[in-house]
């Protein structure tokens, strides 16, 4: 018997159902054959595939210490005997899951665990890729994560320890991803020629908010919707929700003007857009308030993706798509990386390479199938 569990808030604790698929998990293990193992033969007694698959089935349980891992894998083990027999009869302790995390070439095993995202990861045609930036509470890790809209799970990412560095890393992450027939969101940061231009090349697709950091663009476009030529043509979509007592209607606005795509000459562009969002709540005294804000973007929606006559809510759903980056994952990135150096969570030499790979193992629950229940 181990002392305690890992005291985890509702939803993360212990669970008294797992589950996994057995043939997500199969892949993985074996694509982990690839990863080099620097550990002396001399009294190894747990392959390094197996000790991954496992810390990453236990990360993807809510089981976030080295400790917990441990009786994770005991506590299991009947589980792990009916739907993967080729992890089970394997419980190691905490010492050796700091050992391979400590000395684990990181660089490496990312690409490893990309690919096999990537392979089987169901991907749509004309699907939405975020791109998108995020500091780890507590650490002075920065990730840049490439985040499938549909298929909520990270393709790729990478991180830096100097905040600020997103324009260096993106476009890296987009070269290890397939961005053909795809469409790579992102906030107005990523509004920027050069990414665009390798989009453009990928035979993929953009869809980016303008702000200042490109104030001429934005000024250009604002002007054009304020005021457009006689005659332009427009595809419009309205979308109302009701949230927390408020309501939000959002008006977006989509132009493909030759004379105006022209004038902006933005590489690859086939669309500007303007999105009105209105909200409307109740103050502390009842009364009914409105508070109206306009922002505008550029789009590259390619032929083999367009949706003929529905331009204006392909764009707003690929809009609507990125959020999921901020809900689905940086949140759980943020949850899982608060860390108390005293309690035994993360005692390793390299957490902020280690915390790439948890935050990874969050992504993929669903694709390996893992159901926790209390």
């Amino acid at each position: 018997m181990f002392s305690q569990y890992t005291i985890l808030p509702k939803g993360l604790s212990y669970s008294s159902v797992f589950s996994v698929k057995p043939e997500p998990v199969t892949t993985l293990w074996y694509t982990l054959h690839t990863v080099v193992d620097y550990r002396r033969g001399q009294g190894k007694r747990h392959d390094l595939p197996t000790l991954l698959t496992l810390a990453m089935l236990a990360l993807c349980s809510g089981h976030t210490s080295y400790l917990s891992m441990q009786e994770w894998c005991v506590n299991y083990q009947d589980r792990l005997k009916q739907q993967v027999p080729f992890l089970a009869g394997h419980m190691p302790n905490a010492a050796t899951f700091h050992r391979v995390f400590a000395n684990l070439d990181t660089v490496s095993f990312e690409e490893i665990v990309g690919i096999w995202l990537q392979a089987i990861t169901p991907l749509e045609k004309g699907e939405g890729i975020g791109l998108d930036g995020k500091s780890l509470h507590g650490t002075n890790l920065h990730l840049v994560s490439a985040f499938a809209h549909l298929a909520r799970a990270v393709l790729f990412e990478m991180g830096t320890n100097s905040k600020g560095k997103e324009l260096v890393v993106g476009p890296d992450v987009l070269t290890h991803i397939t961005i053909k027939d795809h469409v790579v969101t992102g906030d107005a940061l990523f509004a920027q020629r050069s990414l665009c231009e390798q989009i453009e090349k990928a035979k993929g697709g953009y869809v980016f908010r303008v702000k200042g950091n490109q104030d001429t663009l934005e000024k250009n476009i604002r002007l054009f919707f304020k005021d457009p030529p006689f005659k332009t043509s427009f595809q419009t979509h309205t979308t109302v929700d009701l949230w927390k007592g408020q309501i939000e209607k959002r008006i977006i606005t989509v132009s493909s003007d030759p004379e105006l795509l022209d004038y902006l000459s933005w590489p690859g562009l086939t669309h500007a857009w303007e999105m009105r969002k209105t909200i409307t709540k109740k103050n502390g005294k009842g009364i009914k308030e409105t508070a109206t804000t306009v922002s505008v973007g550029i789009a590259r929606i390619p032929e083999k993706i367009l949706v003929e006559g529905k331009i204006a809510e392909q764009i707003a759903g690929l809009i609507r798509g990125h959020w999921g980056v901020e809900n689905r994952l940086h949140r759980q990135m943020l949850y899982s990386t608060r860390i108390n150096p005293q309690s035994g969570k993360v005692m390793l030499r390299k957490p902020w390479q280690y915390l790439k790979t948890l935050s990874q193992a969050f992504s993929i629950e669903e694709l390996l199938g893992i159901l926790n229940q209390q």
